[in-house]
């Protein structure tokens, strides 16, 4: 995995990023000579924002891009973008403070070694190459890294009460019943192969007692089951093409296998391997752990949108900006999460 991966892909970062809206009311700090705003009290460095585009710049480079002219109408869209995004993640990170959380100089310095172990096979070197192919200094790994830290405290912290009562899945349950139908099914293992003259040539060398998932993993194209010697689960007639359903649902005996069937995907060689199951709704006790864990994942999502629509406002009315970096482009939401990681 390359370095630019560590340090969040600016590509794609600086371009779902847009600019804040100011709110008015609120009086705001001025904005120190050598930065680009101050967001509360925490002003943003010149230097940042120049690392930022230079990160920016270099990433352009690697995936065969040009990088916007300087005063260009896409520079300048960058640029707000660059602005906004700096903006937005010191408004996040003061907000996560206040939540308590803290990250350590130990806790930055084992993720670092965490990401040259795993990214870079423990290779300083390699590593040491990338932050100069993509622009970076070691400390703005560093940086990203604190900041992917307090994302994920954050996270933690503002979902760690969360929780799903029996009433919410039993809710959940009966409103979407019709989710829970399965159709008339049956277990099944198969080969696919391209030819007839091939299939064939399978279909005896089973009539001769060869073990059907050697043969699987040796001959099959279908990957997804090749090598599990061609078994494909529980399947349900309704999801399946017509002819290997005619034969999968038809007097095929459990543990048979069955002559070339051909399809649109290729030659089959088909085995049953259990019972036709008839059509059946799933009871709750057997999706309550599904639905636990949906419910769940969609409420702690809500509870850190919101949270993070409340770091957006506050960088809305505590953000002040230096003149040449103000932003000429507005928004009232933001596209920055707490869920950044450096996987």
């Amino acid at each position: 995995m390359r370095t630019r991966r560590i340090v969040i892909s600016l590509l794609l970062t600086l371009v779902a990023v847009v600019a804040l809206s100011a709110c008015g009311g609120t009086k705001k700090k001025d904005v120190p000579a050598n930065a680009v705003a101050i967001v509360g009290s925490e002003p943003i460095t010149i230097a940042s924002f120049n690392a930022l585009m230079s990160q920016a710049e270099a990433q352009y480079t690697s995936a065969g891009k040009t990088f916007p002219a300087v005063g260009s109408k896409s520079y300048q869209a960058l640029k707000d973008k660059a602005v906004a995004y700096l903006v937005q993640r010191s408004a996040i990170i003061q907000q996560a403070e206040k939540l308590g959380v803290k990250v350590t100089e130990a806790e930055v310095n084992t993720s670092l070694k965490q990401v040259i172990t795993q990214q870079f096979k423990g290779s300083k070197a390699k590593y040491q190459a990338e932050l100069k192919k993509e622009k970076l200094t070691e400390q703005q790994v560093k940086v990203r890294l604190r900041e992917n830290l307090v994302d994920q405290k954050a996270y933690t912290k503002l979902t760690e009460n969360v929780t799903i009562s029996s009433k919410e899945i039993k809710d959940y349950y009966n409103s979407h019943k019709s989710s829970y139908k399965v159709g008339t099914s049956r277990a099944v293992s198969h080969i696919l192969v391209k030819t007839k003259a091939q299939a064939d040539d399978i279909y005896r060398q089973l009539k001769a007692g060869a073990n059907f998932a050697k043969l699987a993993k040796k001959y099959s194209t279908d990957t997804g089951s090749k090598s599990s010697g061609g078994k494909l689960g529980s399947m349900e007639e309704k999801k399946m093409v017509k002819p290997f359903a005619k034969v999968l649902f038809g007097s095929l005996k459990t543990g048979t296998f069955s002559k070339p069937v051909h399809t649109t995907y290729g030659w089959h060689i088909i085995l049953p391997t259990g019972p036709i199951t008839k059509a059946r709704l799933k009871p709750l006790s057997e999706v309550t752990t599904a639905i636990r864990q949906s419910l769940l994942t969609t409420k702690q999502s809500t509870e850190v949108q919101a949270w993070v629509k409340k770091a957006d406002k506050y960088a809305a009315d505590n953000t002040n900006y230096a003149a040449s970096y103000k932003p000429t482009t507005t928004t009232s939401s933001s596209t920055v999460s707490t869920t950044t990681t450096t996987s």
